[in-house]
């Protein structure tokens, strides 16, 4: 009878993993049954809780101790000590020879260098939740690393020898521990989807901002805060081909994701290549992602890509592509809007496809993106 019980809760365990695989994931992937799902290691399905900066510090850690595609490490700490962290993804193989990858790739900013880009690989920096109370995209970050290090087959394969990619899961740890708390401390049981209720309505200052109550999206070029500081000169270690820059917005929203309002928002230092070529090609795979799970979206009618201090405009000055999006957040479990309930599950479902459909983008554009890159830091 024990084993019967055992047997079935396995079972039942299984099940469950694969309806939320099913939920997030394109269909028709296979996964390492050796990787744990973010959900096996917390406790919780993804979406039933905001998690806090701690454990998905602890799942990646667990990532890079199962798998030889994963490798953490620390690039600093907050001003409450929170550790920043960064997940590299990528092949056994390209991470044998990390650091000379690293130096080649560099060598696209120099003119005095001779580059083979034919067979380099691109890199790509995936970076979540600057804005602490936007908290969809950190949770977002773990089933995007679990899929990229999990998922089997040709196509998997090709992705992390073609790809070096970098995944920095919250941006602003001490703004979403705020966050976080307060929207678990006061989750009702079940849910409450009342605008109103108090889990939807932080007291001030909320988590938006860190722990000086600084917009840290505003800070890519002052630098004024060590978060800021931390991240950039990571950014310089690499100078990535991509970088995400991943946000919420009001629950009556949709989704946007760039080129963004194309009359005075566009950076004249920034090469027409970008905004003509590469976010026109890259909105694209978007799209399809989108459209594949019957998510509303939308681009160019709003948001602003001149100040260079954002973080999906300064990778554009670096000769990388910088993208923003935008996605209607639940502010907590569920919240409802004008036309319906926006669920936890669902706002981190859309960040998860447009990060896979990024990664994707990235690597069937890679000659292009370093092309891009090498002519804009080496103009004639």
């Amino acid at each position: 009878m024990k084993k019967i019980l055992i047997l079935v809760a396995f079972i039942l365990c299984a099940s469950l993993t694969f309806a939320q695989n099913n939920y997030f994931f394109p269909s028709g992937v296979t996964f390492d049954p050796t990787i744990p799902t973010p959900e096996q290691f917390l406790g919780y399905p993804i979406g039933d809780w905001h998690t806090r900066h701690d454990r998905i510090v602890s799942y990646f850690q667990e990532l890079a101790r199962v798998s030889p595609k994963a490798h953490f490490q620390i690039i600093g700490y907050t001003y409450e000590r929170r550790p920043q962290i960064v997940l590299t993804i990528t092949s056994p193989e390209n991470y044998a020879r990390i650091e000379e990858i690293r130096k080649e790739h560099l060598k696209l900013a120099d003119p005095s260098q001779s580059v083979n880009i034919s067979s380099m690989p691109v890199v790509i920096t995936h970076g979540y939740n600057v804005h602490g109370n936007e908290p969809s995209s950190s949770e977002a970050a773990m089933l995007t690393a679990y899929y990229l290090i999990a998922a089997q087959g040709d196509e998997a394969s090709k992705t992390l020898r073609d790809a070096i990619i970098h995944i920095d899961p919250n941006y602003n740890p001490d703004g979403r521990d705020r966050h976080t708390n307060w929207a678990n401390m006061h989750k009702g049981f079940p849910p409450v989807s009342d605008p109103m209720d108090r889990e939807h309505n932080e007291v001030w200052p909320g988590g938006r901002t860190n722990h000086y109550w600084f917009d840290l999206n505003r800070d890519w070029l002052p630098l004024a805060h060590v978060e800021s500081q931390n991240r950039i000169e990571f950014f310089h270690q690499w100078l990535p081909n991509v970088c995400t820059d991943y946000h919420e917005m009001g629950t009556n929203s949709t989704n946007f994701f760039e080129p963004t309002k194309p009359i005075g928002s566009e950076n004249p230092v920034v090469p027409r290549s970008n905004y003509d070529q590469l976010n026109p090609l890259f909105a694209k795979y978007f799209a399809k992602a989108m459209d594949e799970i019957g998510s509303l979206y939308y681009s160019k009618e709003n948001y602003d890509n001149s100040y260079p201090g954002y973080g999906s405009t300064y990778p554009d000055i670096h000769g990388g592509l910088g993208l923003v999006f935008e996605q209607a957040s639940s502010r907590g479990h569920v919240q409802k809007s004008s036309t319906k309930e926006v669920w936890f599950a669902f706002t981190i479902r859309n960040h998860v496809r447009t990060s896979l459909a990024t990664v994707k983008a990235g690597v069937e554009n890679r000659e292009l993106l370093l092309k891009h890159q090498q002519e804009f830091l080496n103009p004639p």
